[in-house]
């Protein structure tokens, strides 16, 4: 049974490198510096997909945004195949891509 979905959409052009460390955990902050010193494009792609994502999540939960869970807290990492999902959360489903300027995401919970 489906307990809460969640969908967000970001233009990845309004966002700074500045604000990554608001939106991302320090694993994730790491994984940006990295594709940031390679290839600035990927890194605000991954940035606006991590942010789409987390927000995704809240509203999928049903706390609203940013009610006593701070972005940088939500952690998305790599399954065993290399699918985003959210770390210390069984039963949530992620999907994230990033096209034509922005990156969106969705979140089921069961």
């Amino acid at each position: 049974m489906m307990k809460g979905i969640g969908i967000d959409i970001v233009k990845v052009s309004r966002l700074s490198e500045r604000v990554a460390d608001k939106i991302l955990s320090d694993k994730e902050l790491k994984e940006f510096k990295t594709y940031l010193d390679v290839n600035k494009k990927r890194a605000m792609q991954f940035l606006g997909g991590r942010l789409a994502a987390k927000e995704a999540y809240l509203k999928a939960v049903g706390v609203g945004m940013y009610n006593g869970i701070s972005l940088n807290q939500l952690k998305v990492v790599k399954d065993q195949f290399g699918n985003p999902t959210f770390e210390d959360t069984p039963n949530c489903f992620l999907s994230i891509t990033h096209d034509a300027g922005v990156a969106v995401a969705i979140v089921v919970i069961y």
